[in-house]
């Protein structure tokens, strides 16, 4: 790939990053910026949808947000990051696609598959910088970012997504087998049962409420952001006319 892909965003199962970072995602592609989505596994042990709809989903979903790209990495669906092969395969995947910025998982979360892909992604993300390891050539993302699934997480930051919060909804819709329980011969599950999606959007509304705005997503980052002023302050046009003088003790 000649061009560096702007944001990757891992995904441990379809679906989950759409959930997770969707509204962020779709901000992006909105600015012009070069988006796509790793799916770790497939996501293959699900107790609802065939492999053939499951695919189908994928790609509607991918549709809308209209992502410059979508990968499968194929990992085993419950054994995400459980083999040393694995690290391998993430760290020769960054390499190739070379992204400026990874967005992952939050290392804790009820889902087991989610935990070892936040581990696995950062263990990848450094060691594909080292030389030494693995194959291809050293590239290291400049920022890794880990986004929320389940567990509630306390951000470091707070995007908000109100403007494109109808969008997002209309990509999680495009998993019609996980999110909702319209198939009475699915078994329910717990993300199936429409209670999920209220408290979804109970979640948005909670971290939008954090920085003054109807719907955010929450991100968290291991260490401090660099940034060339104080937050905001480029936003400021002060008027220079009329301003009261003070003198200097």
């Amino acid at each position: 790939m000649s061009e560096l892909m702007d944001i990757l965003a891992f995904s441990p199962h379809p679906d989950d990053a759409e959930l997770g970072c969707g509204g962020s995602l779709f901000l992006s592609i909105k600015e012009g910026v070069r988006v796509a989505i790793a799916d770790l596994s497939e996501g293959e042990c699900s107790s609802r949808g065939t492999a053939e709809q499951r695919e189908k989903e994928k790609l509607s979903a991918s549709g809308i947000l209209g992502l410059s790209d979508r990968f499968s990495l194929r990992l085993p669906d419950t054994k995400i990051g459980l083999e040393p092969s694995h690290q391998n395969i993430v760290i020769k995947f960054i390499r190739d696609i070379r992204p400026r910025i990874v967005l992952a998982p939050y290392g804790k979360d009820r889902h087991p598959d989610h935990e070892r892909a936040g581990q696995l992604i950062r263990a990848a993300c450094f060691y594909a910088g080292i030389a030494s390891v693995g194959r291809g050539r050293p590239w290291r993302p400049e920022s890794i970012f880990y986004y929320m699934i389940h567990s509630p997480i306390e951000p470091s930051f707070v995007v908000d997504v109100t403007s494109v919060w109808e969008r997002k909804l209309a990509v999680i819709n495009a998993y019609r087998t996980q999110f909702f329980n319209e198939c009475p011969e699915m078994k329910p599950t717990a993300i199936s049962n429409p209670d999920f999606l209220r408290y979804h959007e109970a979640r948005g509304i909670y971290f939008g409420a954090m920085i003054g705005v109807t719907y955010g997503e929450p991100f968290f980052c291991a260490g401090p952001l660099a940034e060339k002023r104080l937050p905001g302050a480029g936003n400021i046009c002060p008027d220079k006319g009329g301003l009261p003088v003070y003198k200097s003790i």
